[in-house]
């Protein structure tokens, strides 16, 4: 077999993934979270790792966030658990317009969509 023959066996194994997907299975999920509307109040540092419970300055008190890169499901209990909601990219300028405002400062933990 020349390498020509392998390089191509290599290939056909490749999946085409969206950027969202690759971003996220890479680590490169990133998301903030903010305590009021329009990115306002107390705002996180940019987070890239699960939290599977939120500080007294955040829990149930987010308002906005705004979804840098990768797919991120927010619960609304600690531990993954409870009512969840997933978001993309983008930024969700108040909590409150979303899912009839179910989100809006009940937000207790967040996790990254890997698949």
């Amino acid at each position: 077999m020349n390498n020509n023959t392998l390089a191509q066996l290599n290939l056909s194994a490749v999946k085409e993934i969206n950027d969202d997907v690759a971003a996220t299975c890479s680590g490169g999920a990133k998301v903030q979270v903010f305590t009021n509307p329009n990115f306002s109040g107390t705002a996180s540092n940019i987070i890239d790792y699960d939290v599977p419970g939120l500080s007294r300055v955040f829990n149930d008190k987010i308002s906005s966030i705004k979804v840098l890169s990768g797919k991120w499901t927010f619960w609304s209990d600690a531990n993954f658990s409870g009512k969840g909601i997933s978001l993309t990219p983008g930024n969700y300028r108040n909590l409150a317009k979303y899912s009839d405002g179910a989100f809006n400062n009940v937000i207790s933990s967040f996790k990254r969509d890997i698949r």
